[in-house]
């Protein structure tokens, strides 16, 4: 669908009209803008360059390290806004925020930010879902990636913009300890320039819905397993965690997987980074194996539109932090798309 020669995208999502959306981390490279709309086979910073003219004078009011996006069934674009830089901790309290863009207008209509005591010193938000038919305006579920946070799941009442946390810490968010996965035939460590190797620290990441908006998936990055919960038990923010965790079920092995996706059948769609392939999980929790390709380096988030699945390949293990500083990425950078015979999970 797209080569990219520029920076290293990593999120995309596609809304009703076919419109693609894709968003930027703030890692190693110089990022010219955040968020960019895939128009006649180009990037053009969306909704405007002000926005994506990252400013730390302005937190706030513009994108300083953009993770996760999503389209809900509004048609409104859903941007998490991490306030990092290259995962470290949170450059100011005031840029981590989820904001929200109607791709009708192309206008922001809503900013929420988060305190504290939600998004840690060391949170990164990651990815999000959407139920729009919780509460007054909708509930959004996030991922919050930060192994030096204790990772975890965070919960947004849309409408009052109050937020709160779940599972902290709990084993079942962290990464595995020792994990090591092989990625394009080699044994994946953090080997930043200058430092010892260590074991990848990515925890809570992708995120998966079920057709009823009844239960959440979730999964580490640095990890094969998945785990499900029931969403109820995190919308009550006075339930305890040791509560919350009696509810959570593991649903055995699926793969070292970056991105989950989900459709109408309750089957989720697989992001296997160490196959270079696309899984399907099917509700009786058989695997199958969709494509495998030489393309698929480092396969990251999924969007399921119009009858196809979307794929970013991003190759994320050849950043210099994995090899001593040494870029070893390829560019383009490809957005890939197979037809699929699915519906997207559009609560609304």
């Amino acid at each position: 669908m797209h080569r990219f020669y520029g920076h290293m995208p990593i999120g995309v999502t596609v809304n009703s009209q076919g419109r693609m959306f894709v968003s930027y981390p703030n890692w190693e490279d110089d990022v010219p803008f955040s968020i960019a709309e895939i128009k006649g086979g180009r990037e053009v910073p969306y909704p405007n360059r002000a926005i994506n003219t990252r400013d730390l004078s302005k937190p706030d009011t513009t994108f300083i390290g953009v993770q996760g996006l999503l389209v809900d069934a509004r048609d409104r674009l859903w941007v998490l806004d991490t306030g990092t830089r290259n995962l470290g901790p949170i450059l100011d309290q005031r840029a981590v925020k989820l904001v929200g863009i109607d791709t009708r207008t192309n206008q922001v209509i809503r900013t929420i930010h988060f305190p504290a005591e939600v998004a840690l010193k060391n949170t990164y938000l990651n990815d999000l879902r959407i139920d729009l038919r919780q509460g007054a305006g909708g509930v959004a579920y996030i991922t919050d990636s930060g192994a030096k946070s204790g990772s975890g799941l965070i919960v947004v009442d849309l409408a009052s913009g109050k937020s709160w946390r779940k599972l902290t810490g709990d084993e079942t968010v962290k990464p595995v300890p020792g994990f090591v996965p092989y990625v394009e035939g080699q044994a994946l460590f953090q080997r930043p320039k200058g430092g010892p190797a260590t074991h990848l620290g990515f925890g809570a990441d992708s995120l998966a819905i079920s057709p009823d908006g009844a239960t959440l998936y979730y999964a580490p990055t640095a990890s094969r397993r998945l785990y499900a919960v029931p969403t109820a038990a995190l919308r009550d923010p006075n339930l305890s965690d040791a509560e919350v965790k009696k509810q959570v079920k593991d649903l055995g092995e699926k793969g070292a997987a970056d991105g989950l996706a989900e459709d109408t059948a309750g089957n989720i769609y697989i992001t296997n980074y160490e196959q270079g392939a696309l899984v399907r999980r099917l509700p009786t929790g058989e695997l199958q194996t969709l494509a495998r390709d030489p393309r698929l380096i480092w396969p990251d988030t999924l969007a399921i539109q119009g009858g196809y699945l979307y794929v970013l390949n991003d190759q994320l293990n050849r950043q210099g932090g994995y090899h001593f500083g040494r870029d070893l990425r390829v560019k383009p950078y490809t957005l890939l798309r197979m037809k699929l015979n699915a519906k997207p999970v559009l609560l609304k």
